[in-house]
């Protein structure tokens, strides 16, 4: 009797890395403990060092990167990664729009502040002025947040495995904290960048009472200019706003800057 073998499915072989940064994506996506599973059963999961410690690096149809770029040698690994990977996914604040870590971008005090902390010592890679990955490479879609958030993450991933375009949020996070019926903090005179910062972290902070910092980076429709106005009228020093906001804005944070970072309060 001829004994037909079952067609073997053949999975999307995907790679999760890290860069500068601290590896909290990562541990969220180890920690989704109810879906996890289900995860490494529907993908081929090629590279993913905080899970197994024996990477199988080839061709990949997705590469989820966090991290910013902070060195040489992370330049030339990010390009490695891209020229194996279909999709590339920047995920995280810092691969995303460079971290805290880039909070001081293009401001010319690099090479000043690396002087500062580490003295004249000689490293072992040279270090550059931390950027987000699409400093270096082209990035395809973008998973913003501080850490990633649980559900967005798996529907992203689920989509992209499914051949399903994404779609992207434009909406700030205050419509989540309306949502949420959370008090208005701004209406309490404090230092919220919720009307300015892209939602999709269900207003984590204002939840709490606490105030949005902007870690899911700017919403491209937020009113730069009035929200400082409003933050300088409270009494709230211009130079205390825009270190606030350049904190985790990093380099997606320039352009909406770019007419107001100098001014007087």
């Amino acid at each position: 009797m001829e004994v037909k073998s079952e067609k073997q499915i053949v999975k999307p072989r995907i790679g999760i890395y890290g860069f500068t940064g601290c590896a909290g994506d990562q541990l969220l996506i180890i920690h989704t403990e109810d879906q996890i599973l289900n995860l490494f059963d529907a993908v081929d999961i090629k590279s993913f060092v905080m899970a197994s410690s024996n990477p199988t690096e080839g061709e990949l149809d997705v590469a989820f990167v966090e991290g910013s770029i902070s060195t040489e040698e992370e330049r030339e690994h990010i390009k490695e990664i891209r020229d194996r990977a279909q999709i590339v996914v920047a995920m995280g604040n810092c691969a995303v729009a460079g971290g805290p870590q880039a909070m001081f971008a293009r401001d010319g005090s690099f090479a000043e502040r690396i002087k500062q902390v580490y003295g004249d010592v000689k490293f072992i890679t040279d270090p550059v002025e931390a950027t987000p990955i699409d400093e270096v490479i082209t990035v395809d879609y973008y998973l913003p947040g501080c850490p990633i958030s649980q559900p967005q993450t798996m529907a992203l991933i689920g989509r992209l495995i499914h051949g399903v375009e994404p779609e992207d949020i434009t909406t700030p996070v205050c419509l989540e904290c309306k949502l949420n019926e959370n008090k208005c903090l701004l209406n309490d005179k404090k230092l919220c960048l919720g009307p300015v910062t892209m939602g999709g972290c269900g207003s984590a902070c204002p939840n709490y009472g606490l105030p949005c910092v902007g870690c899911w980076g700017p919403n491209k429709d937020g009113n730069f200019s009035e929200l400082f106005r409003l933050l300088n009228s409270f009494g709230i020093a211009h130079e205390e706003v825009m270190r606030r906001i350049r904190n985790y804005g990093g380099h997606k944070i320039l352009k909406y800057i770019e007419d107001i970072k100098d001014k007087e309060r």
